[in-house]
């Protein structure tokens, strides 16, 4: 699943209706649904029908040790003093991508939001957010990079006997070459 996280205040989340005016009026070729209710809505959102759509839901956000750490010191710098997250998230189909970042950028934009784009790591400021969608340049305002999760070598009874394996083979090699 991929998402895409909007840190913004909770008081200046738009109605369904004018959230979906300024998806058309940005541009964007997107029909976002005007039968729902931001603030309490939680579960597939389609756009315009079951076809197309993403995963939407509001979640309070406080920033508490365990949330600092998954989205780093300057991507908690960068949210300031926002109280709520909306999380829009998909399957990874175009069209159900192309609704998502155009339904993210805009919200940013109207909440004076702070976006996060999970893939790259990048926390995108309101005044940059269409110029993302629109695949044009942008500032990230801060860049969370994560650990790579890569196992460190062990030497495993497996892995010696292999290693004796490859060792023998190869000195019987070298012995019936002569």
């Amino acid at each position: 699943m991929i998402s895409y996280n909007v840190f913004l205040d909770r008081e200046r989340l738009p109605a369904a209706a004018d959230w979906a005016r300024l998806i058309r009026e940005a541009g964007f070729e997107v029909q976002l649904s005007t039968e729902f209710e931001p603030h309490s809505h939680s579960g597939y959102l389609p756009c315009p029908d079951e076809r197309t759509g993403f995963e939407y839901y509001l979640e309070a956000f406080g920033a508490p040790a365990f949330e600092i750490g998954e989205i780093g010191e300057s991507g908690a710098k960068a949210i300031g003093q926002r109280n709520a997250v909306a999380s829009l998230r998909f399957s990874g189909r175009p069209a159900d991508r192309t609704a998502a970042i155009a339904a993210a950028a805009t919200l940013t934009a109207m909440t004076d939001g702070v976006l996060f784009d999970t893939e790259p790591g990048h926390f995108i400021g309101a005044h940059q957010a269409l110029a993302w969608a629109r695949n044009e340049r942008y500032q990230p305002v801060a860049t969370y990079r994560r650990r790579a999760m890569r196992r460190k070598a062990r030497l495993t009874p497996a892995v010696i006997v292999r290693l004796l394996i490859i060792v023998f083979l190869a000195l019987a090699v070298w012995f019936l070459r002569k």
